[in-house]
């Protein structure tokens, strides 16, 4: 069995380094995954993320964007005001 004084500062400083990787590239993997929930290793896939996505590098936009409006289309209609008894 090793003892402690048997490893040095640069073997601690790799296991650390080794360490954080490994946590830093599933925390990757969790931000870009389309999981509304993990438990347990059990995930929930929001599907519709999914699709949109995919719909965005097809054709650029996803479809939820309101449509601008035209200048065209707006009819302005003043009322007079009512006059006050």
């Amino acid at each position: 069995m090793t003892k402690m004084a048997d490893f040095t500062m640069e073997e601690l400083m790799l296991f650390v380094i080794g360490v954080l990787g490994a946590l830093g590239g599933f925390m990757v993997i969790l931000q870009k995954s389309k999981c509304e929930s993990i438990c347990w290793g059990c995930c929930k896939r929001d599907v519709q993320a999914v699709i949109q996505e995919e719909k965005l590098q097809m054709t650029g936009h996803t479809g939820l964007t309101p449509k601008p409006i035209k200048k065209e289309d707006v009819k302005l209609e003043l009322k007079e005001p009512e006059p006050e008894n």
